[in-house]
């Protein structure tokens, strides 16, 4: 998100980097006391960003968690989306977001911070256990705290810097300026074309609104705040505004565990089969050491399973946590996590693994010391890395160069 004020005028607009479809925005009327809104956010309808009838902005930014400050004696938040539409139905300006904000326990916003804006330029960064006022005339940020940052120029966020170097070099509060801020901050990854779900630019005196879809600047739909709220409360499904979008159509019909409860369920069944699948070669593998009939060479690749077993279950597991790896460029990288980089590779492992598996699959079959019972269990071991490894085509995981 960035603002610009000069000459009295200020402009603020955010990216929405999501894997979200279905984005929505809604008005709701202010009751006596209170202003009425606009909000921008995903189908659980919690306020990611908005602005009021005063001209206060705001939109937020995932984080990772960090330890904080005591809030002891300060008020619980109950319901977080109710709490952020306080902010905008109560509060005008940016010290009276503060001072609000300051009662309150903001614990539960432990993954996120949150940029305000007024229409004076003035700004309030609040994170969850500080907050921050500035009245710069630009002003960036990311998915950062402020807080802990010595040097801008050390955030390592692609998109902050941009934004940052052009805001630099460039000053004005035209529309057209603004979409070139923006679109110099917004993502379109190589894999999928996904990025930015959806980018809004506010004027905060006008209270007028421009929306844009899914990284495309050549589509805008303008609202005017006071104008929308005459018509009552309503909400509107962002896509449906715009033209078909291809790269957006590209996401929806990705299929993910993330997006398809199906996928999701199915996965969870082949961790429990791998898991049981482990203990029955341990099993197995055991009693034959115990008994002295283990041959390596007869015997190799059930080993083999038991190993690649475990690896894959781990790598499922990692899969169904980490909805980005489904969105990188194979093979993933994430920036300080070493080990989970590593894993990247798990899926080639296994394509190179599966011709002495199903070879040995074979030979157990054709072996009468093997019973049948063990026959079809190596069997649809060997089914389940064959069902893997076309998942893991499916998602564009099977690289060991990164595109």
């Amino acid at each position: 998100m960035f603002k610009i004020t000069l000459h009295g005028k200020t402009m603020a607009g955010n990216n929405e980097d999501a894997w979200k479809i279905n984005s929505k925005i809604w008005f709701e009327k202010g009751v006596i006391g209170q202003y009425g809104a606009a909000y921008v956010g995903h189908s659980d309808l919690f306020p990611q960003g908005g602005i009021n009838e005063a001209g206060l902005t705001f939109d937020g930014f995932t984080v990772y968690p960090r330890p904080l400050r005591s809030a002891a004696g300060k008020k619980k938040i109950d319901d977080k989306t109710a709490f952020m539409k306080m902010l905008l139905q109560r509060c005008g300006k940016v010290e009276e977001v503060q001072q609000l904000a300051y009662q309150y326990d903001r614990s539960v916003f432990n993954t996120g911070v949150f940029l305000f804006v007024d229409s004076t330029g003035k700004y309030l960064v609040m994170e969850a256990d500080t907050l921050i006022v500035g009245n710069d005339e630009k002003y960036v940020i990311s998915n950062f705290c402020p807080s802990t940052i010595k040097d801008p120029a050390e955030v390592k966020i692609g998109r902050y810097q941009r934004g940052q170097q052009f805001l630099s070099l460039h000053s004005d509060t035209t529309l057209a300026f603004c979409k070139a801020v923006m679109d110099t901050m917004h993502e379109c990854r190589n894999k999928m074309g996904d990025g930015t779900t959806y980018t809004v630019i506010y004027d905060l005196k006008a209270r007028m609104i421009n929306l844009y879809f899914y990284h495309d600047f050549t589509h805008t739909v303008g609202f005017s705040l006071m104008d929308e709220l005459k018509k009552g409360n309503h909400l509107l499904n962002i896509p449906d505004l715009f033209p078909p979008n291809h790269e957006y159509l590209n996401f929806v019909h990705f299929k993910t565990p993330f997006n398809s409860s199906f996928i999701k369920l199915f996965l969870y069944v082949l961790e429990l089969l791998l898991v049981l699948l482990t203990v029955f070669w341990a099993i197995y593998l055991t009693g034959l050491l115990f008994s002295g009939k283990i041959n390596i060479k007869t015997h190799y690749g059930m080993c083999l399973l038991l190993i690649m077993n475990i690896g894959l279950g781990v790598y499922l597991f990692i899969l169904q946590n980490n909805q980005p790896l489904f969105y990188y460029d194979a093979p993933y990288y994430v920036s300080g996590k070493t080990v989970l980089d590593l894993t990247a590779y798990l899926p080639v492992v296994l394509l190179g693994l599966i011709i002495p598996v199903g070879l040995a699959n074979i030979r157990a079959v054709n072996r009468p010391s093997v019973t049948k019972f063990t026959r079809r269990i190596f069997t649809l071991n060997t089914v389940i890395y064959l069902i893997s490894l076309l998942l893991f085509a499916y998602w564009g995981l099977l690289f060991i160069v990164r595109g």
